[in-house]
């Protein structure tokens, strides 16, 4: 059996939700993988925690804490597949996510696919189905917080989040892996932009289901956070817009960066 697809898993200081994200991956009725952990120079022991819970997974320590793009890079050129998937050590798979995705993968054509993200707490409420670019320029999770049941699912979503996607190996061929610029934050979605201008297709697989805990591994650093998203906001523009849209979408970039600007004046104000 040809294994088709390497599931990455960067992960940092969150033994425990590695942990069940693992025991989810061993669950799965698709099993054509490998595993990479990417050990974001945890304090923790990572690599003895994946010894035991997930012994034939590969894991790569990096020297220093570089953040999400640079550990998924990482991952990414370790990975000799056609498919390589992008999972967050905060994420748990239903045992039938992968066989869907994959069959998705297969059947579309596309070279983005997603599962429909559930919080774990509220299985009810979706997380996120598949990835937007609102007019301001801001990624969006699509169907943020709203109930699952009666939900209109787009198929076809301008793009994926990488907290849980598929991609395939000829778009990071094509258009590059995550631009470490970013750090965390919108790294994917500058990917995503970068696929779609390129002519690479997104898919959302409602039926594949995972369950996301939300931001656990960044828990206590709200300040953070919003700083990168405040300065990602405005890497993102600047990269994937052209002068003529900045001009034409001026009116609603502004409105964005104001808005971003007092998140990030009262996340400091709270953590003062």
């Amino acid at each position: 059996m040809s294994t088709k697809l390497t599931i990455v898993v960067p992960t940092y200081k969150r033994i425990d939700l590695l942990s069940e994200c693992l025991a989810s991956l061993r669950t799965q009725t698709y099993r054509e993988f490998r595993v990479i952990v990417v050990d974001d120079a945890s304090p923790e022991d990572v690599a003895a925690c994946v010894r035991r819970e997930y012994p034939e997974a590969e894991v790569l320590r990096q020297p220093e804490n570089g953040g999400f793009a640079r550990a998924a890079n990482t991952g990414i050129r370790h990975a000799a597949t056609p498919f390589v998937m992008l999972l967050n050590d905060d994420m748990t798979l239903a045992p039938d996510c992968l066989a869907r995705l994959m069959d998705a993968a297969r059947e579309s054509g596309a070279a983005m696919v997603c599962p429909l993200v559930l919080f774990r707490d509220e299985p009810e409420t979706i997380y996120s189905a598949g990835d937007r670019i609102t007019r301001g320029g801001r990624p969006e999770s699509i169907g943020f917080r709203q109930k699952r049941e009666g939900f209109a699912f787009d198929r076809r979503p301008f793009g994926v989040s990488a907290g849980a996607a598929i991609y395939s190996r000829e778009l990071f061929d094509r258009v590059g892996l995550f631009d470490e610029t970013f750090v965390a934050y919108f790294e994917d979605a500058d990917l995503c932009m970068r696929a779609r201008a390129a002519g690479f297709e997104a898919v959302c697989v409602p039926e594949a289901i995972a369950y996301h805990v939300g931001s656990a591994s960044q828990a206590g650093s709200t300040a953070w956070r919003t700083r990168q998203c405040y300065r990602n906001h405005a890497l993102l523009v600047l990269k994937n817009l052209s002068i003529a849209q900045i001009i034409l979408h001026a009116p609603w970039i502004i409105a964005e960066r104001m808005h971003q600007s007092r998140r990030l004046i009262s996340a400091y104000r709270a953590e003062a």
